[in-house]
């Protein structure tokens, strides 16, 4: 007699937090982080109530597996997560951290899969790409008097919460979040950018899924006259084709070049912000910042091995908070289910010259000095058949056919 999803993986739940066995045992040892051991006695739920709580957050986050195995593997990772974040919550409610984390969308990732979202890779930066870091002092925003608080996303800067899904695309995200506050400072107008063109077609020291730089995407914009709406060009989560079949040219935002902040510096980073939304990276392989609910992130543990590209896009102070109270407020690009509805506060001053997680580390933001968007010219739609060109050479026909499947 076949047992149900439910009684199965109760048993495996079971075997995790009723005698302390290692999630591990039941996935890739080196899928997750080492286990937290903690007892139903200390505020987790009974074996039979997790499987429930399992089984609940599953159609609420409307996932779904292949196998019952694969039910089995994901249900003793989201037990795990279910007990650091008991463990965590419990210490918040102590005072000893300023966040608290929740159980969203990304509890039922293993390590290895969480970290393919992190796709910053300052490897990416050829020698002669890196320029020498901006002065403080003479800098474009060097004199700035910043105001106290600011806040983009109120003041109509910031487009809605994206998902850049199982791709490494964050740094595309970050690129073209500052490029859409930029824009709308010039122009008024909130256009919403394809990051699916940056993914596909900025090849230039950016590999896709597998990663990039904010500093080579916003190059590319530049030198592309321009990029698509995401209206033109919608996001795939995937590396696709570019060229003149994929592209439909229209081009509404440009910018004129991009400007870096004097790194490690968070007085100068938040004159940079004062004025608008800034792309930075950060280092944000750690469990407490994929499952962050609220609060401002403090964690001790949080370095500058920056590999994850995000938008600043205000700051602030927050007079409730039980331990960090100062905050730099980051968009993510996991979806409006993670975080403060798809943000971040990141804590603000304190953590050293590049700041909580980095933050201060590598900041950059695009410049526009007018309104003009270019119009694609000949030569541009002629480089771009080209390369069109190139890509079915080099794929033999691959992708259905050539230009005969494309047409």
């Amino acid at each position: 007699m076949r047992l149900s999803r439910r009684v199965v993986a109760l048993g495996a739940i079971s075997a995790l937090l009723g005698v302390g066995a290692d999630a591990r045992a039941l996935s890739d040892e080196r899928a997750v982080e080492p286990a937290v051991r903690a007892e139903p006695a200390s505020g987790l739920a009974a074996p039979g109530e997790a499987a429930a709580d399992f089984e609940s957050w599953a159609a609420r986050h409307a996932k779904s597996y292949e196998s019952a195995e694969e039910w089995i593997r994901r249900a003793a990772i989201f037990a795990e997560n279910a007990a650091f974040v008991a463990k965590h919550n419990a210490e918040h409610e102590r005072g000893e951290h300023s966040h608290w984390l929740g159980l969203n969308h990304l509890a039922d990732l293993t390590r290895e899969e969480f970290s393919k979202m992190l796709g910053y890779d300052r490897s990416l930066r050829s020698v002669s790409d890196r320029r020498e870091p901006a002065d403080s002092s003479d800098w474009e925003y060097a004199d700035v008097r910043a105001p106290p608080e600011k806040d983009w996303v109120s003041e109509g800067a910031v487009t809605r919460v994206k998902n850049q899904g199982q791709c490494g695309s964050c740094w595309a995200f970050s690129t073209t979040g500052s490029v859409e506050g930029v824009n709308f400072i010039k122009t008024g107008s909130l256009v919403s950018v394809s990051e699916e063109e940056l993914v596909s077609c900025s090849t230039k020291g950016n590999a896709g899924c597998d990663g990039g730089l904010m500093d080579n995407a916003l190059d590319w914009i530049v030198r592309n006259g321009g990029i698509d709406s995401e209206d033109d060009w919608p996001y795939d989560a995937e590396k696709g084709r570019c060229g003149w079949f994929a592209k439909k040219f229209r081009r509404p935002v440009r910018i004129d070049g991009f400007t870096d902040v004097p790194p490690e510096d968070e007085d100068a980073l938040e004159k940079a912000v004062a004025m608008q939304p800034v792309s930075v990276a950060i280092e944000a392989d750690h469990r407490s910042f994929q499952l962050y609910a609220g609060g401002v992130y403090a964690a001790d543990d949080c370095g500058t091995q920056l590999d994850h590209g995000v938008l600043v896009v205000g700051y602030g102070f927050d007079a409730d908070s039980p331990g960090h109270k100062h905050f730099w407020k980051v968009k993510n690009s996991w979806g409006d289910a993670w975080g403060e509805d798809g943000f971040i506060r990141i804590a603000k001053g304190g953590k050293g010259p590049a700041g909580q997680c980095g933050v201060a580390s590598e900041p950059v933001y695009p410049t526009k000095k007018d309104d003009a968007a270019t119009e694609p010219s000949f030569w541009n739609d002629l480089a771009d058949l080209a390369a069109d060109f190139r890509t079915e050479m080099v794929a033999g026909g691959g992708e259905g056919g050539g230009f005969a499947a494309a047409r």
